[in-house]
């Protein structure tokens, strides 16, 4: 029983997780604040300047 229990609860979090956290298309993306070399940036400051490319590289799992 605590296993349909716990599985139900992961269930429901991950749908209401991923209700929230999705943009609708064509809508403008959420001002953040991110480091760098210069110092922080905030993509709003960057948007002044022109468009913004974000890219993201997680790993590549390689050795070298």
């Amino acid at each position: 029983m605590r296993r349909f229990f716990v599985t139900g609860i992961v269930i429901a979090a991950t749908l209401l997780a991923s209700s929230v956290a999705a943009l609708e298309v064509n809508s403008p993306a959420p001002d953040f604040t991110a480091p760098s070399t210069k110092g922080e940036i905030t993509l709003s400051e960057l948007l002044v300047k022109g468009p913004v490319i974000l890219a993201y590289y997680y790993a590549d799992f390689t050795s070298g």
